[in-house]
C-alpha cells in the first residue's frame, strides 16, 4: 500500500518536533532547514527526520533496540547517506529526462488511495503516523527515479556484454566465462549461466519474452539483442534441444519489474559510488548536519546498499 525506501512503509512523527499529540492551533509551519546540498539537489531535515524516525518504527518492531548509542550513530549516517544517494539518482536521472513527472507521481498515489479505500483513508492513515502526502510523494519519486536509471545503466551493459560477445569467434567456452564475470544471477554465474535443461512445461513458468527467445534459437547459437523480461535484460544462449527440452544458458543483467530498491545490484551501487566520488572531487556535496557522520568525501565511499537478493531466472509475474 505505503511507498517506503528499503522497506519501512511507516512515517512517524519526527523526534525533534514536540508536541505531536496536542490539539492546539499550531502556526504555519516555516521551511525545513537545509541540511546538505547535492549538486543542485537540497536535502532538509524533515526528510531526514522521515527517513530517520520510520527506520526507527522498523528497529522497533522487528525487536531491536532503538536506544543504543552505537546504533543510532549508524544510523543517522546511514539515514543521511541514502538521502545523499537518492539526491545523486534525481540528479542523473534529470539530466538523462528519466526524472518521475508529477502526473506519474499522482498516479501512483491514487493507486495508493484505492488500495487504502480512498484518499481520506490514505490520508487519514498517513496522519495517524505522523505522515502527510507529501512526504508520500517523496518516496514514490524516489523509487520511480531509482527504478528508470537503473534500467537505462542495465540496458547499456546489457549492450556491452553483447560487443563482448559479438568480438571475435564465438563459442560456448565465450559465453561461459562471460556469463561467470558479469551475470547478475548468482544462482547460475558460477556455472556459467547454465539454466539446465527445461522442458515445454517449465519454459512456460518463465517471462513469455524469455521464453519466445529460447524456442526461436537454433542450437549453439544465442540472442544477439537483448531479452527485455520482467528480472531486467537477458541474453540467452541455447546449448542443446531434444526431446526432453531445452539446454539454455543465459546472462541477465538485473533489472527487477517489479522494482525493489533492496534488490540494487552490484554494478548499479558501484556506479552509484563513481558518481558520489565525481561529486566529490568537483566539490559539490555539501552536509552542515553535525551528528549523522559529516559529508561522505571525507571517508572512503562504500557501496550504498546491502548485498543485492540473488535474482532469478525470469519468472513469471
Amino acid at each position: 500500500m505505503f511507498h517506503g525506501r528499503r522497506g519501512v512503509v511507516a512515517v512517524v512523527c519526527l523526534l525533534f518536533v514536540t508536541g505531536c499529540s496536542s490539539t492546539k492551533a499550531t502556526p504555519p509551519a516555516k521551511p525545513s532547514p537545509v541540511i546538505a546540498r547535492v549538486a543542485g539537489a537540497t536535502i532538509t531535515l524533515a526528510q531526514f527526520n522521515t527517513r530517520y524516525n520510520s527506520a526507527l518504527v522498523s528497529i522497533e518492531q522487528g525487536g531491536g533496540p532503538t536506544n543504543n548509542a552505537t546504533q543510532t550513530t549508524q544510523l543517522r549516517e546511514t539515514i543521511l547517506g541514502s538521502l545523499i544517494i537518492d539526491a545523486v539518482i534525481r540528479e542523473e536521472a534529470t539530466a538523462l529526462g528519466l526524472e518521475a513527472t508529477p502526473k506519474e507521481i499522482q498516479a501512483q498515489v491514487a493507486s495508493d488511495a484505492a488500495s487504502d479505500g480512498g484518499m481520506s483513508a490514505l490520508k487519514a492513515d498517513l496522519a495517524g503516523a505522523g505522515g502527510s502526502i507529501a512526504q508520500l510523494e517523496d518516496e514514490i519519486a524516489s523509487d520511480l527515479n531509482e527504478q528508470r536509471l537503473e534500467d537505462n545503466f542495465a540496458k547499456a551493459r546489457a549492450a556491452t556484454i553483447e560487443q563482448i560477445l559479438g568480438t571475435g569467434t564465438f563459442s560456448a567456452a565465450k559465453f561461459i566465462a562471460t556469463a561467470k564475470t558479469y551475470s547478475d544471477d548468482t544462482g547460475t554465474s558460477a556455472n556459467g549461466g547454465d539454466l539446465g535443461v527445461l522442458t515445454k512445461t517449465q519454459l512456460t513458468t518463465y517471462d513469455p519474452a524469455f521464453a519466445t527467445a529460447v524456442e526461436g534459437l537454433a542450437v549453439g547459437t544465442y540472442t544477439t539483442t537483448p531479452v527485455h523480461d520482467a528480472g531486467g535484460y537477458d541474453i540467452v544462449m541455447l546449448y542443446s534441444e531434444s526431446s526432453k527440452g531445452f539446454g539454455v544458458r543465459h546472462i541477465l543483467v538485473y533489472a527487477g519489474n517489479p522494482y525493489d530498491v533492496m534488490d540494487r545490484p552490484s554494478w548499479f551501487a558501484l556506479s552509484l559510488v563513481s558518481q558520489l566520488a565525481a561529486l566529490c572531487t568537483k566539490n559539490e556535496i555539501e552536509v552542515t548536519l553535525t551528528n549523522a557522520g559529516g559529508s561522505p568525501c571525507s571517508r572512503a565511499l562504500e557501496s550504498p546498499s546491502p548485498a543485492p537478493a540473488t535474482p532469478k531466472a525470469t519468472p513469471k509475474t
